[in-house]
């Protein structure tokens, strides 16, 4: 396989004498080599190897008009951006000075004249070798090339997602404390409202601060910071209401839309308000697409059940100008955008896909230039878990009242609201902002429960916890811990190894109480 190989190369025989000239071409063309270029006239080397572009040179090294050093000289201009190419030198000369300027001007090998066949064929299979071990070498080096940049771009996607992850799990931590205390104070004030005007200012506070939860948690489960919260999801009503929150944009783009929805389409088991989300991104996306095209521009939104996956399959098409065949492997990287400075941050299709992939789903883009996008979303239907569907006796009983309750919170409106909801139901709380102000209150008096920020100054909640679990093991059973979305792998590590019950951030206070109530009753 080899040797046929060779024997297809292309071989150029540069020799001032014909006699010598056909000598070569015949012992080449007998031992099969039949891609043969000659020339007697030195000055025309540049133009036959541009021409031919020979795997070989053969070249005498004494000729007219120019010598073979020469020769060398003017293809190193032809050949810088060549792979190894073998020049075998043909002399009568053997001077050592002779070879030296030969090898200095690029010359791979002597062969002195007269030579003998059998040693002139090997030194042109063995330069012939070479040659061909370089492009290999060549064509390998392209390959783990391609691969580095491949791992390069797979690395910085992950940099950029951690990056991202890191960048909006700062900004979730910095908005939790706060929603959970505008999430308690609306609670409380509509319990005590006077009238039901209020109580609906109330209502209408709390639905905004609960739109804020979920869109902080939808970015967390785009970082792989937060699971969904689940339910049975109708995906036909998910797509009817994305539409509905866009129809005003929609009709003012002049824009059609299209449903082909099925009746007996199953629910699925998902997060409707990120699934909500992922279809207000693309549709909201297909809009703008279609503003740069003439109308009439259509929406289409459908579905179907794929019953040997147990999956449904959803497609939001538009007939806008399509998305480019090079940046369509591109779109869902986080912070890529093809928009404007200002209008867009490259984060939308980056959190669809992330929702997606957090419910074990998947998303493609399927585009020609001028033909519209089309998006392939591919959704579980799942199963709810058999465990928690239904609330035990524990969680529908009463408050336990008269039992004391340290709050420890570095947050003052945290442990504010927590000490309020909780004294209004008949509980005794003292609250104390860091780890080593509550060791001291444990000193002074005696507790029933707990609740302890995971992530404090001065000491942490673990390390209150474990001071507390030495010198109470009975009330470290009565240990509740209140934590950000915000985990790090350690703290996460701990909770789930000790198995305390915790409220997250953002909290309701009917969860609260619930928590509560459970660890009080539950030793």
């Amino acid at each position: 396989m080899i040797a046929q190989t060779f024997r297809r190369s292309r071989i150029m025989i540069v020799d001032d004498e014909p006699a010598m000239v056909r000598l070569l071409e015949q012992l080449l063309e007998r031992a099969g080599y039949t891609h043969l270029r000659s020339t007697t006239d030195p000055r025309e080397v540049p133009t036959h190897y541009r021409e031919f572009r020979p795997d070989l040179i053969m070249l005498d090294l004494r000729m007219p008009h120019l010598d073979g050093v020469q020769v060398l000289e003017r293809l190193k201009r032809e050949t810088s951006g060549e792979i190894y190419l073998p020049v075998l030198v043909l002399t009568a000369d053997a001077a050592p000075e002779a070879k030296r300027r030969a090898l200095a001007a690029g010359a791979s090998d002597f062969v002195t004249k007269p030579f003998d066949r059998i040693e002139l064929l090997l030194r042109v299979d063995n330069l012939l070798a070479m040659r061909f071990l370089h492009r290999e070498l060549r064509r390998q080096n392209e390959d783990l090339e391609a691969q580095v940049r491949e791992r390069t771009h797979q690395l910085l996607e992950t940099e950029k997602l951690a990056t991202m992850g890191n960048l909006l799990a700062g900004v979730a931590h910095e908005l939790n404390s706060p929603l959970s205390v505008i999430l308690g104070h609306v609670a409380l004030f509509a319990a005590s409202a006077s009238d039901d005007g209020t109580r609906a200012r109330a209502q209408d506070i709390g639905r905004a601060a609960e739109r804020c939860v979920r869109i902080v948690r939808s970015f967390l489960t785009m970082a792989r910071r937060h699971p969904p919260e689940r339910g049975h999801v109708s995906v036909n009503q998910i797509l009817k209401d994305a539409v509905e929150l866009l129809a005003y944009e929609l009709r003012v783009a002049n824009i059609e839309v299209h449903f082909d929805l099925p009746d007996d389409l199953p629910r699925v088991w998902a997060d409707g308000h990120q699934l909500q989300q992922v279809a207000v991104n693309l549709i909201a996306n297909a809009k703008q697409a279609m503003l740069e095209v003439p109308t009439p521009r259509r929406l289409d939104l459908v579905a179907r059940y794929d019953d040997p996956n147990r999956s449904v399959h959803v497609e939001i098409a538009d007939t806008g100008r399509g998305i480019p065949p090079e940046i369509q492997a591109r779109i869902f990287e986080p912070f890529f955008t093809t928009k404007s400075d200002g209008e867009g941050t490259g984060l939308g299709l980056a959190l669809t896909r992330g929702i997606i992939e957090g419910h074990g789903g998947a998303i493609r883009v399927e585009s020609r230039p001028g033909d519209g996008a089309r998006f392939h979303i591919e959704l579980p239907v799942g199963t709810a878990p058999l465990i928690g569907e239904a609330p035990g006796p524990l969680d529908e009983a009463p408050p336990v009242p008269g039992k004391t309750i340290l709050v420890v919170d570095d947050e003052p409106g945290v442990a504010s609201i927590l000490a309020e909801a909780l004294t209004r139901d008949g509980y005794m709380v003292d609250t104390a902002p860091n780890g080593a102000v509550a060791l001291e209150k444990l000193g002074a008096q005696t507790y029933d429960l707990i609740i302890s920020d995971s992530g404090m100054p001065v000491v942490s909640g673990p390390e209150l916890y474990r001071e507390v679990e030495r010198r109470e093991p009975r009330l470290a059973r009565r240990f509740v811990f209140v934590t950000g979305d915000i985990l790090n792998p350690r703290t996460r590590e701990f909770l789930e190894r000790i198995g305390a019950p915790r409220l997250e951030k953002p909290f309701t206070l009917e969860n609260v109480k619930r928590v509560v109530r459970r660890a009080l009753l539950a030793q």
